[in-house]
């Protein structure tokens, strides 16, 4: 697009000068949000930053490509010149940052990266070149940003939600001793109780699931190949769809959303490859990497260092109480839920938490 006077249009941007997890400098917004996590902003600041937020998400277009969580990495940049309110409300964020020591710089370019969206005041672009993110300043707590309102999680010290797999993000279609049966027959239910005593090692680095399943195979009389039975059962898992429209509502509101899940190095394996839960949530913790398996407290308390947060910011949902006493020992919020209790419920528990995990378009 091109000026009345034909000369290439100019576009700026306000950013902080430290690079985010999209490997570019972050946006204002996005910088007094982190100052905002990390508690440092007065109550008359965040009160203003939520005021701006909502102003402009009223005034402003929503890029689309926020509706996945910004899965192609973009930034948006404005159109200049910049309308005076919207003027205004660059300034008090700027006022904000420079409050607590943040620099900020205002950059301008005529091609600041392939446009994805566009609309009368500003361009998405996905940038041409990204760096390694650099250290947040001290203090400072980073997180997804939301294309929605923060009030809402603004006002729950929940800050990350911590998902189980099975029975809550997956269903074993049939159940283990369906699947089972074609393999060991009547001894399917045997067969499956034996391999899961012989696994609990290995949920925790110890072992090799395939080696001690042919064991258990072997010592029941089952003929069928190791990999063959591994396969059909084990790796036999449907994601629930529901729960992952949850999922979504949860990363579109701002919240962190993370897997913390009793897997051996084989299965983990196969949720990462074949499923892509690597890529679906921001940080994912699986107990054979870990070193140490649910119910243990020691789980949660490596979960939430990975994932950089005060366990009391998170949120675990599991579908084993065993396993929510052990996070809330760690000092998690917790609470029991399965996919066979329904949405319903689910949001019920998290709206306990003060979360908003509501479904909407």
């Amino acid at each position: 697009m091109s000026t009345p006077e034909g000369t290439p249009e100019t576009f700026v941007r306000v950013q902080a000068t430290y690079r985010g997890r999209l490997g570019v400098e972050v946006g204002i917004f996005v910088a007094v949000d982190h100052l905002r996590r990390a508690g440092v902003l007065t109550d008359g600041e965040v009160a203003e930053y939520l005021d701006l937020h909502d102003w402009f998400l009223e005034h402003l277009q929503n890029p689309d490509f926020y509706a996945d969580g910004n899965t192609v990495g973009a930034v948006t940049w404005f159109r200049t010149p910049l309308p005076v309110a919207v003027q205004d409300g660059v300034d008090r964020l700027c006022a904000i940052l420079a409050a607590h020591g943040v620099a900020v710089d205002v950059v301008r370019s005529t091609d600041p990266g392939t446009r994805v969206y566009e609309d009368e005041l500003q361009v998405g672009v996905v940038p041409y070149v990204r760096h390694d993110p650099t250290p947040l300043p001290d203090g400072l707590v980073q997180a997804p940003t939301s294309p929605g309102s923060l009030r809402a999680v603004a006002e729950s010290p929940i800050r990350h939600v911590l998902f189980d797999a099975d029975d809550v993000l997956q269903v074993v279609p049939g159940g283990w001793y369906a699947l089972m049966e074609p393999h060991a027959g009547e001894r399917a239910r045997d067969v499956v109780h034996r391999a899961w005593k012989a696994e609990r090692p290995t949920l925790a680095g110890e072992g090799d699931l395939l080696l001690l399943l042919a064991e258990v195979l072997t010592e029941q009389g089952v003929t069928a190949p190791v990999e063959q039975v591994f396969a059909d059962v084990w790796c036999r898992v449907e994601t629930a769809p529901q729960t992952f429209a949850v999922v979504d509502a949860l990363r579109r509101n701002g919240y962190g959303i993370h897997l913390g899940t009793n897997q051996d190095r084989h299965r983990a394996a196969y949720l990462r490859g074949t499923l892509g839960y690597d890529d679906l949530f921001d940080v994912s913790c699986y107990s054979h990497d870990l070193g140490v398996a649910k119910p243990d407290p020691a789980f949660f308390v490596e979960a939430a260092r990975r994932i950089g947060a005060d366990p009391a910011s998170i949120l675990f949902v599991d579908d084993r109480p065993a396993n929510v006493e052990g996070a809330r020992t760690a000092g998690l919020a917790a609470v029991c839920w399965t996919v066979d209790d329904g949405i319903p419920a689910l949001a019920d528990l998290l709206a306990e938490h003060g979360v908003d995990g509501r479904v909407t378009p």
